[in-house]
């Protein structure tokens, strides 16, 4: 039997025709075919979709260009010409804009097209529109660039609060505040605030930046203090400035220092470096609201801060002070003669000491009771610290015996200051009752570094000594340690 031939397969070029036609209508990315001058040949209805660019308008025009804008990567651009150049596949990331000038982040695939003869012929570029994705890109760097910067705010954050934790007295605090906030928020100028005695107006104690503050401001200015809680300026359609700040075009944030429940202060921080003219208004908001969560932190560690200096300061006091008189007690004065001693010797300074001594000080407690005994040792106190002014420290070692560190004072200028203080303590009329108590006297024996010895109780005894022949001589007098007979102080 003869072998019958399969039949012909169907011709299929139509249907490919016409699904080809299909896709390149309705497919979502553009397709550009430029010739080898690179002038536009043909482009689908999606480049139309998306750039806004009819084909029978740009069809022989040049494609260099015709997409770029304003912000259009050069690299990126010179990427696709050296592919063209070289007819090479290319796939990159660039910005186009449409028609109407909309910026439009673009896929793009380039690929050179041969005939069937290995020829040349044409180059075809399909861009996808990746915006959205860029968009979500760029977000997530920036919520990641955000977690970065939050991330080194709250180091210097923890760093800043040991420091601040560290500091033993006020002085050591306002210097830490003033270096760290300029760290931490270095777009800002500011100051901090506090409480003078009389509670109407604020005190400035330190300030950063380049503007010149203040340095007194009343309570009633600030809305923050009036309200009772922290107050941001710059961002809400309804808002009033504070009478302390001069303008209304700084944002800025005034934010109450509390310790121990009580507002002492107010830390002031004010953005006038930026320019709003530059920024749009989320912009602004976005940056004052991340700085207005980094102002709350600094303020709490300050008032941390400030709380624990006062509690070291109050506990420090008591450990260290007398509380009759407020005088500096034994166990300040013996550290403190040790240093005063060390240093004169390192230095070559001049040092004395003054041991202070009320005579008859039984009869007060016996004939008027222990509370004119209290009254004598105060007003001794009180005159000591009028008479003994820094650097020069008045001490209570206990019961009448009273002694002054003299750092700077030489032997006479020693002997004459605890004559000024005899003198002044013996003028003193102190009432008591319906009359007044007995003249106050005093005796005192002076000695100095290193004429009587180069420890602190070999000046103690010797200015002891001098102080009881001041009392055998007749009281009320003071006599020098470095004469044996003694100086005597005329009644």
């Amino acid at each position: 039997m003869a072998k019958t031939s399969a039949p012909a397969p169907p011709d299929r070029s139509e249907d490919d025709r016409l699904y080809a036609a299909l896709t390149l209508r309705h497919i979502l990315d553009a397709v550009l075919v430029t010739n080898l001058a690179n002038d536009i040949v043909w482009v689908n209805t999606g480049f139309e979709r998306m750039f806004g660019h009819r084909l029978e308008n740009i069809r022989g025009l040049p494609a260099r260009g015709l997409l770029d804008g304003p912000e259009t990567s050069p690299e990126a651009r010179d990427r696709v010409l050296r592919a063209i150049e070289g007819r090479e596949t290319l796939t990159v990331d660039i910005l186009h804009y449409t028609a109407t000038g909309e910026g439009i982040w673009i896929d793009k695939t380039l690929t050179p097209i041969f005939d069937e003869h290995g020829n040349h012929t044409h180059h075809m570029s399909i861009n996808r529109d990746i915006s959205k994705r860029r968009a979500m890109e760029e977000k997530t760097r920036e919520v990641m660039a955000n977690e970065e910067q939050r991330q080194h705010e709250r180091k210097l954050l923890s760093q800043v609060s040991e420091w601040l934790y560290s500091a033993k007295s006020l002085e050591e605090l306002l210097m830490v505040v003033r270096k760290s906030m300029h760290t931490l928020i270095p777009e800002s100028e500011g100051q901090l605030y506090i409480y003078s005695n009389s509670r109407d107006t604020l005190d400035l104690e330190t300030a950063w930046g380049d503007h010149q503050p203040h340095q007194h401001i009343d309570a009633e200015d600030c809305w923050a203090l009036r309200r009772g809680r922290a107050y941001s300026y710059g961002t809400r359609a309804i808002e009033f400035p504070c009478s302390h700040v001069e303008g209304e075009d700084t944002p800025y944030f005034c934010l109450p220092i509390i310790a121990h429940g009580e507002t002492i202060g107010l830390l002031h921080v004010a953005f006038s470096a930026f320019d709003r003219s530059l920024m749009s208004r989320e912009m602004i908001e976005t940056f004052l609201r991340q700085r207005w969560d980094l102002g709350l932190l600094c303020a709490e560690q300050i008032s941390l801060a400030v709380a624990n200096v006062q509690l070291r300061q109050e506990l420090m006091d008591q450990s260290v002070r007398d509380p009759l008189t407020s005088l500096w007690n034994r166990r300040w004065f013996l550290d403190a003669a040790h240093k005063e001693i060390a240093r004169a010797e390192r230095q070559g300074t001049a040092l004395s000491l003054v041991s202070l001594d009320v005579d008859h000080f039984k009869k007060f407690n016996d004939h008027h009771g222990h509370d004119a005994g209290d009254i004598v040792l105060r007003e001794v106190g009180a005159l000591m610290r009028e008479v003994f002014t820094p650097p020069l420290a008045p001490c209570r070692l206990g019961g009448e015996e009273f002694v002054a560190l003299l750092p700077g004072l030489d032997h006479d200028a020693a002997l004459e200051i605890a004559e000024r203080f005899r003198h002044a303590l013996s003028e003193l009329d102190l009432a008591y009752g319906d009359g007044k108590l007995p003249r106050i006297t005093a005796s005192a024996g002076v000695t100095s570094f290193p004429q009587c010895g180069g420890h602190v109780t070999d000046m103690l005894k010797h200015a002891d000594l001098a102080l009881y022949r001041a009392k055998d001589q007749g009281r009320n007098r003071v006599v020098s340690a470095l004469e044996p007979e003694g100086r005597i102080a005329a009644q």
